[in-house]
């Protein structure tokens, strides 16, 4: 017994050793870049153009094209104000109303990069106006913030390029290799007549970028507990999309003689089952990835947490799937958003229907959720169908050693210095996923410093940012674009 005691004694101290040698190994790596060139931007003039696209009310309504009116009406806007653009740059209009614009570069030999945004926004109900302090496409100028749809959510991405290209083609400057500007314009409404129609164009002209990036990371403060620095989180993969529509049918009649079950009743069964048994947790390289590069940046304990994954990765898991922010990290996530039923409160529903959404972690796919969604529910009365016209599975990992990641870790260090970089998984659904048939180098990033609190704006209520984030934006793209080679 004392040997055994010894010997466990011993494998203790080791693992001990090794674990604690591990995080004292782990040390913060020293980058150094170029100054960024400065560059002068029309401040005012940009402000002014940003706000006039912001009162342009573009909404994505659920499950229709695109509004044409007010999509032409953003076209002709970002014509006016844009005419450098306009005239240096070739612009196809797809026939449902996205846009491709081409910078041709000096070298044609060189793959192109294909920078992107939305011109879509998400609709704001009649209810929730009063809620809005200013109106959501007013464009105000007020204490300290613009406010409206788009400021964050995803007008910044357009009018940001478009604002550093025109300032850069009054200097003159002509880009190493080509750049395509690709702008949805139905992204809130899965792409389907935007960036899938866009990307339908490119693959029949064998187009294939160097890299494609678009919005989804951003930099935040106070987002990891106990890094100090702030948090330049890139986008390098995003979670699967997926819609499924469950319905059982009734025998209707009176509602003076109900079955057991209604067909309400034996949904909302189904459903309870769905919401009691959540889907396997795991973690993707994608976050092994982001932990990774933070660990050095963190205090002692933490970083020996994080240095150690190949030990305490139940441990993360575990804490992280009772944080309501985090849990998407680590499982395909169930959201029951839609049910409907009945026609009269005397008479027995004759069907009823959900639609629960799924957001797919990587390593799983719309044809395993429905599986599992079928095995869950376990009745044969209910039907489970897949709503494939937006599904998507999730997509590859895009990696950290190419050209593009390489180009826009740069740019960031050059305009957040301190700013620590890390890859991280995009649990909402971009335009970019659509873009891995042309390369496996797709990335998200806005050039915005927040904090926690403007994650609430995205879809939510006074979505507004300073002007001088917006202008800082402006500059980090003028140095983006000078910085692809």
């Amino acid at each position: 017994m004392k040997r055994f005691f010894g010997f466990l004694f011993l494998v203790v101290l080791v693992l001990a050793a090794v674990v604690v040698g591990r995080t004292l190994l782990l040390k913060p790596t020293q980058y150094t870049v170029p100054a960024p060139t400065p560059v002068a931007i029309d401040t005012t003039g940009a402000v002014q153009r940003f706000v006039g696209a912001i009162q342009i009310p573009t909404e994505s309504k659920f499950n229709q094209p695109p509004d044409a009116p007010a999509m032409q009406a953003m076209r002709d806007y970002l014509q006016k104000s844009f005419p450098l653009v306009h005239s240096t740059m070739q612009r196809e209009v797809l026939p449902d109303g996205a846009l491709i614009f081409t910078w041709k570069g000096r070298d044609p030999s060189l793959a192109p990069v294909i920078l992107m945004g939305h011109m879509d926004v998400v609709g704001v109900p009649t209810e929730a106006l009063p809620l809005w302090k200013h109106p959501p496409y007013s464009g105000d100028i007020a204490g300290g913030y613009i406010w409206g749809r788009g400021t964050v959510d995803d007008k910044i991405h357009v009018l940001s390029l478009l604002e550093a290209s025109e300032t850069l083609l009054a200097h003159g400057f002509m880009p190493a290799r080509t750049i395509l500007f690709c702008f949805g314009d139905d992204e809130e409404n899965g792409g389907r007549y935007g960036a899938q129609k866009i990307v339908a164009v490119l693959q029949q002209r064998g187009v294939h970028p160097e890299f494609v990036v678009d919005e989804g990371g951003i930099v935040i403060q106070g987002f990891v507990p106990g890094l100090q620095q702030p948090l330049a989180i890139i986008g390098t993969a995003e979670k699967g999309y997926a819609d499924m529509t469950l319905t059982t049918t009734g025998i209707g009649g009176h509602s003076s003689e109900p079955p057991p079950h209604t067909a309400i009743g034996e949904l909302a069964a189904g459903l309870t089952k769905l919401e009691a048994h959540p889907f396997p947790a795991s973690m993707p390289s994608v976050v092994e990835q982001q932990y990774t590069a933070i660990a050095p940046y963190l205090p002692f304990s933490k970083r020996l947490v994080l240095a150690n994954l190949w030990l305490f990765k139940p441990l993360i898991i575990g804490s992280g799937l009772k944080t309501q922010a985090l849990a998407g990290n680590y499982r395909t996530t169930t959201a029951e958003d839609m049910i409907s039923g009945g026609f009269k409160d005397n008479a027995l529903p004759p069907s009823a229907t959900a639609v629960v959404n799924f957001r797919i972690l990587p390593g799983e796919t719309i044809q395993s959720v429905h599986d599992y969604v079928q095995k869950t529910v376990d009745d044969p009365g209910i039907t489970v169908a897949s709503r494939m016209d937006e599904a998507r599975n999730p997509s590859p990992v895009s990696p950290l050693t190419s050209e593009g990641f390489q180009t826009l870790a740069t740019t960031i260090r050059q305009f957040f210095p301190g700013a620590v970089l890390a890859p991280y998984l995009v649990n909402g659904a971009t335009d970019a996923s659509y873009y891995y048939v042309l390369t496996p180098n797709v990335y998200r990033f806005l050039a915005v410093d927040a904090d926690p609190s403007m994650l609430s704006m995205i879809h939510g209520l006074n979505e507004r940012l300073p002007p001088e984030k917006y202008l800082k934006t402006v500059a980090f793209t003028t140095q983006l674009l000078q910085n692809i080679h």
